[in-house]
């Protein structure tokens, strides 16, 4: 199944308030809008402390795997910024000229954004 951006959003958005996670990117083949039956989910979350996200991560990358029927990748923006290999720093590059944010929230309350 090939999601569209706004199907991702209305997925994303219940974990991230779950989780109290400031924001939420898309990057990849979804953001590029270039998904087929064959791609994953990239997706980036920015923590407040990645440290302290813990467990909480894999728990999330479980809820993740049981809302979509593709596979999903995710990433810390923190790991994912300081990955020092060629492969790391390759998808870095890709995150920054893809990325889509899905999900951001304000003190306000919850900004959603589709490009």
């Amino acid at each position: 199944m090939v999601y569209t951006i706004e199907q991702i959003q209305e997925k994303i958005i219940p974990l991230a308030d779950k989780y109290n996670l400031p924001a939420i990117y898309l990057f990849g083949s979804y953001a590029r809008g270039e998904a087929d039956d064959d791609s994953d989910i990239d997706l980036v979350i920015v923590s407040k402390d990645s440290n302290a996200l813990g467990f909480a991560f894999y728990k999330l990358y479980d809820e993740l795997e049981a809302v979509f029927d593709v596979g999903v990748d995710l990433m810390t923006l923190e790991g994912l910024s300081t990955n020092t290999t060629y492969i790391g720093k390759e998808v870095y590059k890709s995150f920054k000229k893809d990325k889509v944010l899905l999900y951001e929230k304000r003190a306000a309350g919850t900004r959603l954004f589709v490009s």
